[in-house]
């Protein structure tokens, strides 16, 4: 822009003498004329002031010509600040070829208005800053997945894809069911195939949600706040307690008797009061030797008792026969004193070993039963059981969902499975994590979406309790390396919970996975869908364990105005204009009948003063194109002013400038 007015000049002088040549030979000084010879005679000093002035104008004329020309020409035929080429960027780092993990979140020009620099640069997030957590707000159709999840996913898979001991694992979670294709796509191509396991309908795989080292408790926990956040928490906290009660005391029923259980066996349970007392009684064969005991003379008194087994018990000095309730029905007829005995059975049955502990807690299960579940009103039971049944009957009513989510105990036995007839079981996150393993559940919401909110965020449960776990290891084992893992979430208002008071809950994992070297991203419409998702005020304190927010096209007021509010306010310089105009004799005009004066000056003022005000107004976050956003980026140490960034979506040239690519049409 400087060289152009410098330019114009060294032409403008360039043409004006080669006019003033050639007027010169032309039109030259008349000498002869015979005024400038009498002139000449009687004061020769003017006659040469005419002649140097009459041969000056001949150049001076083009000169002044041509200035005005070219000046008016600049003005009016150029526009300004049009830029004649567009920016060459700093070469696009492979990610095949980075020996240390960050993320290029984009291409960044001026900060604070969307208008191309000489020497633009990358916006770079190392591993600490990826750590802390990235949130992608944008509404529909402006690019979030295949301008940020798409090249965020490919720049992570791909890193050190060839190590087997750094590659990155994680776990993959949409909504849509073209997300996990497309991350199968970027692991064939960099050889990784066989780190993709996907949990689908038609897939091998077998997952139970139930089938991990947490005990009842803890599982009850999970599903009673998984129903908190799919229907919403009451103001009654009771609920909450009856359905966890309810779903423990069942958990464990199963463990106890078959080390096994899935959602399907508690709403079975849950449903049908008798099958709760028949496991019971089959927990009392198993746990119990039961005899009835009456004395010697008793029994000498009475012949019919010769009719059951009575044997001599030496140690007591009695007889004793094994209970049954014939024969306590008959020793109660006859009013004959007894004393009912129970011992410990260490044999194996069903499956299951015969433990003091696993007794201990069936007593537990049966003390619960008969003195708490049965005594409660029927009415009120039913009402408990409605509220668990609408959530577990989605594992009954689908056959499919049931085969793939409630497999049989058979299908995690390598000797009954060994053909693989009970499909092939997913094993546990601690495992496929440190294997560097990608796994993605593929279960469209179109087809079921409260079903794909349950099982997503049970598997996100699962996932996050492994990731957590991997803290204590880390904290032991300082010289050894643990892969990255990764947290890849499209559409996340479909599958976020928060816990509030409770121990579990997305916000709680976020603020600790930074630990565990969990790297999390997310994607969300907009603001106002986590709102509108999450109870109370818990989606602020959802969203600021993500210290790195892409914000793009907004299109509601509340997500703009928040966004705004984040961006925060800076003191910028603001003008003001003044005119003013005085008239001096002023008079009222007998034409016009307005107020006229002989004499009246016109002047106009500008001044600048400082104003404190929005850094990036709400009304920017609603008038942002594709693929250009406002970010808000932390690198781990220092967080980043808000600035525009030009994404980079994954079907376009990363070395040419968004500016190029806008103007020609590509975006």
């Amino acid at each position: 822009m400087r060289t152009v007015p410098d330019s114009r000049i060294v032409l403008v002088i360039g043409l004006s003498a080669a006019l003033g040549v050639a007027a010169l030979y032309r039109w030259p000084f008349p000498e002869d004329n015979d005024l400038l010879q009498l002139i000449e005679s009687q004061k020769p000093w003017l006659f040469d002031g005419i002649k140097y002035a009459y041969q000056a104008m001949l150049f001076t004329t083009p000169c002044i010509a041509l200035s005005v020309a070219s000046s008016l020409a600049y003005i009016f035929a150029r526009r300004p600040g049009r830029t004649t080429g567009f920016p060459k960027l700093p070469a696009y780092p492979n990610p095949a070829g980075r020996k240390d993990l960050f993320v290029v979140i984009g291409e960044l020009h001026h900060p604070k208005r969307p208008e191309p620099v000489e020497g633009p640069r990358w916006l770079v997030l190392p591993s600490r800053g990826l750590f802390t957590g990235i949130a992608v707000f944008g509404a529909i159709g402006t690019g979030k997945t295949s301008g940020c999840m798409y090249p965020f996913a490919e720049q992570l898979l791909t890193y050190q894809a060839s190590d087997p001991m750094r590659r990155i694992g994680g776990l993959v979670l949409e909504v849509k069911g073209d997300f996990c294709r497309k991350v199968r796509e970027i692991l064939k191509r960099d050889g990784r195939e066989a780190d993709y396991v996907e949990v689908s309908l038609e897939s091998p795989y077998r997952y139970n949600p139930l089938y991990n080292d947490l005990d009842a408790y803890a599982l009850a926990y999970g599903i009673a706040s998984l129903l908190n956040n799919l229907y919403g928490k009451g103001k009654e906290p009771f609920w909450q307690q009856a359905y966890t009660n309810l779903v423990k005391f069942i958990i464990l029923l199963h463990k106890v008797l078959y080390d096994y259980v899935t959602l399907f066996d508690v709403y079975e349970c849950a449903i049908n009061p008798q099958l709760i007392e028949q496991k019971i009684a089959e927990g009392d064969r198993l746990f119990e030797r039961r005899s009835l005991l009456v004395t010697l003379d008793d029994f000498m008194a009475d012949k019919r008792l010769e009719n059951y087994p009575f044997e001599r018990d030496s140690d007591a000095n009695r007889m004793k026969a094994p209970y049954s309730g014939e024969l306590e029905a008959t020793l109660k007829e006859r009013n004959i004193g007894y004393e009912l005995q129970t011992e410990l059975d260490q044999t194996e049955r069903s499956g299951s070993v015969a433990t003091d502990h696993k007794r201990q807690q069936f007593e537990a299960v049966k003390r619960w039963f008969v003195h708490d579940w049965s005594q409660i009103d029927p009415r009120l039971r039913t009402s408990i059981v409605e509220g668990i049944a609408v959530f577990l009957s989605l594992f009954d009513d689908n056959p499919a969902v049931k085969r793939i989510f409630c497999p049989p105990k058979e299908a995690y036995d390598p000797v009954a499975n060994a053909d693989g007839r009970f499909g092939k079981p997913l094993p546990p996150f601690s495992e496929l994590i440190e294997t560097g393993a990608v796994c993605a559940l593929d279960f469209p919401v179109a087809a079921n979406p409260g079903l794909a909110k349950i099982i997503g965020t049970l598997m996100k449960q699962d996932f996050q309790r492994a990731v957590l776990t991997r803290i204590p290891r880390i904290e032991r084992e300082p010289d050894r390396h643990f892969r990255e893992v990764l947290f890849l979430c499209d559409e996340y208002q479909g599958f976020a919970t928060v816990g509030e008071n409770d121990p579990s809950g997305d916000e709680k994992f976020f603020a600790l996975s930074r630990q565990a070297k969990c790297i999390p991203i997310v994607a969300t419409q907009s603001i106002s869908s986590l709102r509108s998702t999450l109870p109370g005020e818990s989606w602020r304190t959802l969203l600021q364990t993500f210290r790195t927010k892409i914000f793009l096209t907004l299109s509601d007021d509340f997500s703009a105005r928040t966004a705004s509010d984040l961006c925060g306010k800076e003191e910028q310089l603001k003008p003001s204009y003044t005119i003013s105009e005085n008239g001096q004799d002023a008079g009222v005009s007998v034409l016009t009948g307005r107020a006229t004066a002989q004499k009246a000056t016109l002047s106009a003022s500008k001044a600048y003063h400082l104003q404190r005000d929005f850094t990036f107004e709400p009304k920017i976050f609603a008038e942002l194109k594709n693929a250009q956003a406002i970010v808000l980026a932390y690198d781990g140490t220092n967080p980043h002013p808000p600035t525009y960034c030009y994404l980079k979506p994954y079907y376009l040239d990363r070395n040419r400038s968004y500016f190029e690519q806008l103007a020609g049409g590509d975006l």
